[in-house]
């Protein structure tokens, strides 16, 4: 069977899908309602549940997973250095944030390392699959208290003329800070250009410029450096 632990995983996983998802989640209850949440949608397909860091360390080079459902607070370490390990696998692998930690240090490790996205577990675990979803189409679901910490991070007034302490030459058109602040806010991509009124490229567009410009490879990313840039 698939997985590093075969209790692990309900029965009646169907086993011929296209995207493998690693699910690392020390606590047996909630990895089961991640894995539920997650099959709903037939795209996906479980291909392992880890319970602490080193197996998931070991079920992510085994496998080789699309993506990755990890949880922080493991009981032999974080769940920063799977992600880590993800973003510098020789494969594409994106990592989703699923935890109860919403702190400082947490979330902006969790940035660093690579994570596309920043769940807490008080939101509601059945819509899961759908941010997963939204992971792989190259949106970065947030938690709205996430997002509200990420945007808090800069001090109320700072670079207001648009220039501040920011290097020499780095600037966000109004466009981009209009679609950058809706995504800090957890819109999907067509969600944006729908309240914007252009077109999903011209979207992606926008996005694609954000990230040169900040030298980030993320929307999660994008957001933490514009604010402690001071671009909104």
């Amino acid at each position: 069977m698939p997985h590093g632990d075969p209790s692990a995983v309900p029965a009646g996983f169907p086993r011929l899908r296209s995207v493998d998802v690693l699910i690392v989640e020390d606590r047996t209850e909630t990895a089961k309602r991640l894995a539920g949440a997650v099959d709903l949608l037939p795209e996906f397909r479980i291909c392992s549940i880890a319970h602490t860091r080193q197996q998931g360390l070991q079920d992510l080079k085994r496998f080789r997973p699309r993506a990755i459902l990890v949880d922080l607070g493991l009981p032999d370490g974080s769940g920063v250095d799977i992600i880590r390990a993800a973003e510098t696998a020789d494969w594409d692998c994106d990592s989703l944030v699923v935890t109860v930690f919403g702190d400082e240090k947490r979330v902006i490790d969790a940035i660093r390392a690579g994570a596309k996205g920043y769940v807490l577990k008080n939101d509601r675990l059945e819509d899961i699959g759908n941010r997963l979803r939204t992971v792989l189409e190259g949106g970065s679901p947030i938690s709205p208290q996430i997002a509200r910490y990420l945007l808090a991070l800069v001090p109320r007034g700072a670079a207001q003329d648009g220039s501040g302490d920011l290097p020499p030459g780095i600037s966000l058109t109004a466009r981009e800070q209009d679609i950058l602040k809706l995504i800090s806010r957890g819109f999907k991509r067509q969600e944006v250009a729908d309240k914007l009124q252009i077109t999903l490229g011209t979207v992606g567009t926008h996005i694609n410029n954000v990230y040169r410009k900040l030298e980030v490879s993320s929307n999660t990313e994008a957001v933490a450096v514009a604010n402690r840039l001071g671009l909104f």
